[in-house]
């Protein structure tokens, strides 16, 4: 039989009514922001979690801290003009089970805890006593602001959390995971991290604002169990590092994730980067609906091998729906405390595999890229070295051959809708591609200086298909060739105002063309 809503609305009235309510100042918490209250804070958790869970409520003011410990069925809450300050002493930080390094706010083994409300976090990073004489590599043993390690039905929503002393955010091995409508603002001392995802299932990430010193979104894999279901929606990020960036561990790798209507601006290196260099697997990635301004990096897909016996698994990535301007031109804010150094604007984006170990399966469909520009006719020649084993980021391979897309060991790639443009004057191809295998171009758009060799260089490449473009009018063919290039396609489009179809220092193995409108003789 089924309860009348009204009564089914009553009773969940009396649930909330019935949440057991811990005031800290109760316990002898002082808001002077002078008072160091771990004790009384750490004692008031400890309440309400053996009395069966409740809310830990922090009222308006200032609450110094050092360490604390989160318990299950346990809720703070950081009411409107509260702080939650760490104490600037690296001994107030004690050694914790939920890893090697500390936190301001722990939580290990625990279950249905959270943190609101619409206060603060402050991690005092900004502090000397964190940074040290360089802010710009900072002390060992700085905490984190929050780290939650294998708990379960995790919450954390609407406060706002800044200056952390090394990442902000940091839940790892956890499972039912929910960040909402929360604000991140930490650029004061290297390892500013936004949040970061380590081994988690299960966890959705929305409607959040992040305004970091390093990554902003950073899923992490240092185990087997790796990082499955993940969503993240509705953010807005901005970075001295990578915006949305998975990797750079990634030992169990990455499973069904779905990036979607996220903003990501002023960011340094690339806003969304896919890096495996540590032999996990990474498959079933959707992004869809992302705007960039002023992102240096763009789109970067990575296919190393930093460690493990071989190089791991890169397929299945659908990306869609981007709207980017201004890649390259990210400067620093010279007057900000805390800024680093721009890289090359005249590195493109790339996506690389290894031979014999391709990345597989990747579609970028409704692309529009504007590129600072600024390549010369010597940086059109130049060659991608393979670099499995440095760190991963989009600038491992220098200057790139092509201002766009520069792919190497790609197997099953497909652009759809690209239209590529840039601000300065650039005399390099639109899109280069070597020992890529199964490559689609429908409808591609490209800017292109009349000095360049062709609007697409490719080499060692087979199976191609070209369809359905229609190229501006300049006197240079559509394809440059050389190296191996075999099964080629071309199809369906109007070449009339270009030079020809190809041209290079090798012929093609086979080259099918039909239904092209051609320049007349």
């Amino acid at each position: 039989m089924k309860l009348p809503a009204i009564i089914l609305f009553l009773l969940s009235i009396n649930y909330v009514s019935a949440q057991q309510i811990y005031n800290v100042a109760d316990n002898g918490a002082k808001n002077d922001g002078q008072m160091v209250n771990t004790l009384s804070i750490q004692q008031t958790i400890d309440r309400c979690s053996s009395a069966g869970g409740g809310r830990v409520v922090f009222n308006s003011g200032t609450f110094l801290s050092g360490t604390l410990y989160l318990k299950s069925n346990v809720e703070l809450y950081l009411g409107a003009g509260a702080v939650l300050k760490g104490v600037a002493d690296m001994a107030q930080y004690t050694a914790v089970p939920t890893g090697k390094r500390s936190a301001l706010i722990n939580a290990f083994e625990q279950d249905n805890i959270a943190i609101l409300g619409p206060g603060k976090i402050d991690g005092s990073g900004d502090n000397k006593v964190f940074q040290g004489g360089d802010k710009f590599n900072g002390l060992d043993g700085r905490p984190h602001l929050v780290h939650f390690r294998k708990c379960s039905r995790v919450r954390m929503k609407e406060f706002t959390a800044v200056n952390s002393a090394f990442w902000t955010l940091k839940i790892e091995e956890c499972t039912q995971a929910t960040i909402d409508d929360i604000k991140v603002r930490s650029r004061v001392v290297a390892n500013n991290d936004g949040l970061d995802i380590v081994d988690c299932h299960n966890v959705t990430v929305s409607n959040s604002f992040f305004d970091c010193g390093d990554d902003g979104i950073c899923p992490k894999s240092d185990g087997k169990m790796g990082v499955k279901n993940l969503v993240i929606t509705n953010c807005i990020i901005k970075s001295e590092s990578n915006g949305i960036k998975f990797g750079t561990t990634g030992v169990g790798g990455f499973e069904d994730v779905t990036v979607s209507n996220c903003v990501i601006y002023d960011t340094r290196l690339s806003g969304l980067a896919f890096e495996m260099v540590d032999g996990g697997t990474m498959d079933r990635i959707v992004v869809n609906n992302i705007t960039m301004h002023r992102v240096n990096g763009g789109i970067f897909i990575k296919l190393g091998q930093r460690s493990g016996s071989k190089p791991g698994i890169l397929r299945n990535i659908t990306i869609s729906n981007v709207i980017a301007d201004g890649v390259g031109s990210w400067r620093p804010d010279v007057d900000d405390n805390y800024h680093k150094a721009p890289l090359d604007q005249r590195i493109g984006m790339t996506i690389t595999g290894q031979s014999g170990f391709p990345v597989e399966n990747v579609t970028l469909s409704n692309i529009y890229m504007q590129f600072a520009g600024g390549g010369k006719k010597e940086d059109a020649d130049r060659i991608m070295p393979d670099k499995p084993a440095p760190y991963p980021e989009y600038s491992n391979y220098g200057i790139t051959p092509a201002y766009g897309f520069n792919c190497r060991y790609v197997k099953n790639l497909k652009f759809s809708n690209l239209q590529l443009d840039y601000i300065q004057k650039d005399v390099r191809p639109a899109l280069f591609f070597e020992e890529v295998t199964g490559l689609v171009i429908d409808n591609l758009q490209a800017r292109i200086d009349p000095a360049a060799m062709a609007f697409i260089r490719l080499k060692n490449v087979n199976d191609v298909f070209i369809r359905n473009n229609k190229p501006q009018a300049v006197a240079l063919p559509y394809l440059f060739m050389e190296g191996t290039v075999k099964d080629v396609t071309v199809i369906n489009n109007d070449f009339r105002k270009l030079k020809g179809i190809y041209q290079g220092p090798d012929k093609p193995a086979v080259i099918n063309t039909a239904n092209n409108l051609l320049p007349a003789n």
